[in-house]
């Protein structure tokens, strides 16, 4: 289940692999089966419309990333 929604946010999005695995880790840690859509804010930033509800997802471009995983 987590590879197939970082398969889905890598292609999907702008965020590199390693946020995307850790948003892929904490959607599924909330029972997260699907992705319903994804709604780009602004740069890296991103709604998420899921199974379980609704997510606010924030990523960064630095060196060492740190994401942000919200539920809305």
């Amino acid at each position: 289940m987590i590879n197939s929604l970082f398969k889905l946010l890598l292609e999907a999005t702008e965020i590199d692999d390693i946020q995307c695995r850790y948003v892929a880790f904490k959607l599924s840690e909330n029972s997260v089966k699907t992705i319903i859509s994804i709604e780009r804010i602004e740069t890296l930033k991103y709604t998420l419309k899921t199974n379980n509800g609704s997510y606010l997802v924030e990523a960064t471009d630095l060196l060492l990333p740190i994401s942000r995983v919200e539920k809305c």
